[in-house]
């Protein structure tokens, strides 16, 4: 009996040890774009605590409406826990005007910010496209100044 438990304490223990592939979640898109907010946590931007997220067919475009004021400079984040995407990521007023002012994407996110001309409710466009995955995990983020 004894050493039944200790040939399964080692089967058990060989088998945690076994490097298992890692798998994207949601929680890691979200991960991504809060990495891409600290250079504008650095200027200045108070990071929203609430953020949208998902998973979505690889190139689909994805809208959200959202209210901006003016005054305010907001900062949008666009993570992605799959590798070897492209980001997409604007935002139009409602005259379906660009009023992007600036955008960057890495590897695993992409940055946007916007100085709304008035106050009112935007509409964030953006997508996810890999080349390999049907299905991208995303996680969208905002702050503002």
């Amino acid at each position: 009996m004894r050493l039944f438990s200790c040939s399964r304490a080692f089967t058990l223990a060989l088998v945690a040890s076994i490097a298992l592939p890692a798998f994207a979640t949601v929680d890691d898109a979200h991960s991504f774009a809060m990495e891409a907010a600290v250079p504008f946590v650095e200027q200045g931007f108070i990071v929203r605590e609430d953020y949208w997220n998902g998973e979505v067919k690889s190139g689909q475009k994805l809208m959200i409406k959202h209210q901006m004021f003016k005054g305010n400079e907001y900062a949008f984040w666009l993570g992605s826990a799959n590798e070897d995407v492209t980001f997409e990521l604007k935002v139009y007023d409602d005259k379906n005007k660009e009023i992007t002012i600036d955008s960057k994407a890495d590897k695993m996110f992409a940055s946007m910010r916007v100085n709304p001309p008035k106050t009112g409710t935007y509409t964030i466009v953006f997508s996810v496209t890999s080349k390999k995955e049907k299905g991208i995990y995303w996680a969208l983020a905002y702050g503002y100044r």
